[in-house]
């Protein structure tokens, strides 16, 4: 298999893994400020050591897209958590996950990346599956689900440009690891300010405690091998198999949460398996 696509497989699961855990902490009412404050305290020191074992800590022009994309991850990840206290992670995370597109889309405008048939046909499946798979949302009633369902739609735009901005740092001699501990910097110049003005406590025990600091480490370890494979391989093949994630997100909610799996959510999974295979294999 070739090293772009497994490195796109494991930032997929920690990713995955990540968006379970921002839905199954919200039974310890996690307030935003200090949850992003926590998470970046472990975001942080996993992104320097991934970044010293690989020798990646060399100073570039290109690092500065990485705090960039600090500003944008923080946004979207707050975001995320807000929205995620009014919806159900099965059919929330696959809106947010269409950001691949707006990720192909921007590379290949803007860089020129290439896309044959068989690279859109599997863009084309990997698409549906998000739709399909997160349908429900859509039809949505109420205040609660229609905020929700904005939150979502924000940080899918949000994420397509990080992708971006990743793609671009590298470009300009950006190192992978470097780039992931240049975006936490980004996230800590927005956490610290944005807690304390909530004027919300630091957690100090419990799941409110423990579910940040293991989504930092799980969404450093996340971007960085997303960033390792985008030195292997183009954006229009990499973003889209990451943010398939949602499939091992919906999994896990519907074992541990008892969310529901439909037949239109069972079809979304079978494009993504089909759309993970033809990336593979193009």
């Amino acid at each position: 298999m070739p090293p772009e696509i497994i490195f796109a497989l494991l930032s997929m699961c920690f990713l995955g893994t990540s968006d379970f855990l921002y839905k199954w902490g919200q039974k310890w009412d996690l307030r935003g400020g200090p949850f992003m404050l926590v998470q970046n305290f472990a975001y942080m020191p996993t992104a320097f050591l991934l970044a010293y074992f690989r020798s990646d800590l060399i100073w570039s022009l290109g690092l500065w897209f990485g705090l960039l994309n600090g500003v944008l991850a923080f946004t979207a990840f707050l975001f995320i958590l807000l929205a995620l206290r009014h919806g159900e992670a099965v059919s929330l995370i696959p809106i947010v996950r269409l950001n691949f597109a707006i990720t192909a889309l921007l590379t290949i405008t803007l860089i020129g990346e290439e896309v044959n048939l068989i690279k859109g046909l599997a863009l084309l499946l990997a698409g549906s599956a998000v739709l399909v798979g997160g349908g429900r949302i859509f039809s949505g009633q109420g205040q609660g689900q229609r905020r929700s369902l904005f939150l979502a739609v924000a940080a899918m735009f949000l994420f397509g440009f990080i992708g971006l901005f990743i793609k671009l740092g590298l470009g300009m001699g950006a190192t992978p690891a470097a780039m992931t501990l240049a975006q936490s910097i980004g996230v800590f110049c927005m956490a610290l300010p944005f807690s304390i003005y909530s004027g919300d406590s630091l957690p100090r025990r419990g799941g409110a405690l423990w579910v940040p600091l293991i989504c930092g480490v799980l969404t450093s370890s996340s971007y960085v091998s997303l960033s390792v494979g985008f030195t292997y391989g183009d954006a229009v093949v990499i973003a889209p198999i990451v943010q398939l994630s949602f499939v091992l997100t919906g999994a896990l909610a519907i074992i541990f949460l008892g969310e529901r799996l439909s037949v239109r959510k069972s079809l979304g999974v079978v494009f993504a398996v089909v759309s993970i295979f033809i990336f593979a294999t193009a």
